[in-house]
């Protein structure tokens, strides 16, 4: 197969995958977000690896582009209620502090615990569905009563039974790197990306929405 041929690979394969996404479930995860907005609760993001870099752009987008205006010149007035938003990997002093202490399974329930309630979502992202300190965290946030959203690919592994909403990005792949047991991982990846997209648009008209009220 020439370099051409495994580019349109990777590309069929996405149109493939677009086409049979879950759109029931990102549904259902927007209204969980519009219900914490509402309740001004707060959302907590994680994950492993680059998709730990990938939650901040979700805490950028999140946090502000629904809250200016279209031409982004300028914020929404101050009376405008803003969306709380917690990225549980961005401090790699805190993340160190807490594997060191509590190990690494505890590392995200560990910065979690102390402040999650019933009105928070918490947004888990993992490729497996199995990452144990993902799965802890779900854990704890279930047990204050928050919300649970995870996005994860293959089975959906723990994650499916255990999350109040469970994304799991269809699809298998034949392109380099994403075999095996990595199998559609590059897939996965974008999925996040374009999924926090959808989110931040429709949260962005929703807050239009109820400045027009």
């Amino acid at each position: 197969m020439t370099i051409t041929e495994k580019i349109q690979l990777y590309l069929d394969e996405k149109i493939s995958i677009v086409k049979s996404f879950p759109i029931s479930e990102v549904v259902k995860v927007t209204h969980m977000l519009f219900d914490t907005y509402d309740k001004s609760g707060t959302v907590y993001v994680m994950a492993n690896g680059g998709n730990a870099a990938t939650m901040d752009h979700l805490y950028c987008d999140f946090k502000h582009h629904p809250f200016v205006t279209e031409d982004k010149t300028k914020q929404l007035p101050k009376g405008i209620k803003r969306l709380k938003i917690v990225n549980l990997c961005s401090s790699p002093a805190e993340l160190t502090g807490l594997v060191n202490d509590l190990g690494i399974e505890n590392m995200y329930s560990g910065a979690l615990s102390p402040f999650v309630t019933s009105d928070d979502l918490v947004m888990a992202y993992t490729g497996s569905g199995n990452s144990g300190n993902v799965i802890r965290a779900i854990e704890v946030a279930k047990e204050a009563g928050a919300k649970t959203f995870s996005m994860t690919k293959g089975d959906g592994g723990k994650c499916k039974k255990l999350s109040d909403v469970c994304l799991i990005v269809p699809g298998t792949s034949k392109f380099p790197g994403q075999t095996g047991k990595n199998d559609n991982n590059f897939h996965f990846e974008d999925a996040v990306l374009y999924v926090n997209s959808i989110l931040v648009g429709l949260l962005k008209e929703r807050i239009e929405t109820l400045m027009l009220k």
